[in-house]
């Protein structure tokens, strides 16, 4: 059966039509460069929080505390640390990038060739009555409680905290990222380091 000419065209027309919408798509990152770079809101994004982790630990990396756990050659020696589940004290929905980026801290603690690194993940019951006792969130008592409890003689906590700022309709909105090492057995905070990033809604 053969196609007349009229329909073949309209649909070609069709066929266009759809190619040349305006209408969303989805795309993945390998294929758009950039994609992961541009800020779509003023929300935390990965890029956000993986940047934040990185000045803290390469902050942490230059400090007087892993100098002196260097020094240590003996690895069986080494003292134990162990990363808590990071605290979000913002509104944003970043508690599941928060319990990735533990990992990544862990990691780069590894690379540090420094410390024995104590894994929480096998403790999640213990830090969950931790969280419970305390009202959510993690304070130097507890902190130190912890750390005995998991076999760690220093604790890495973090905390996500945020100010926001309207003016019409602009918006800012500041995060903060502390990062603290913790003695367990005198509670002694032996390193802190605080990493700022802004994210705004502007009128150009």
């Amino acid at each position: 059966m053969s196609t007349s000419p009229i329909r073949l065209a309209s649909v070609c027309a069709c066929l266009l039509m759809a190619a040349c919408s305006s209408g969303p798509r989805a795309v993945r990152g390998s294929d758009e460069p950039g994609l992961d770079h541009g800020a779509m809101s003023t929300g935390l994004d990965r890029k956000d929080l993986q940047q934040m982790v990185g000045d803290n630990m390469t902050a942490l990396e230059a400090s007087a505390i892993v100098a002196e756990w260097k020094k240590q050659t003996d690895r069986t020696k080494r003292p134990g640390l162990a990363v808590l589940p990071m605290e979000n004290q913002t509104s944003e929905h970043i508690d599941g990038a928060l319990s990735a980026l533990v990992s990544d801290v862990e990691t780069r603690l590894v690379n540090f060739g420094a410390v024995r690194v104590v894994s929480l993940d096998s403790q999640q019951k213990l830090i969950e009555e931790m969280k419970r006792q305390s009202g959510g969130a993690f304070n130097q008592e507890n902190v130190a409680k912890l750390g005995q409890q998991v076999g760690a003689q220093f604790v890495i906590a973090t905390k996500v905290s945020t100010t926001d700022e309207r003016v019409e309709d602009q918006r800012r909105v500041q995060y903060f990222m502390f990062m603290q090492v913790l003695d367990v057995a005198s509670g002694e905070i032996l390193f802190q380091n605080k990493v700022n990033t802004t994210k705004a809604i502007i009128r150009d």
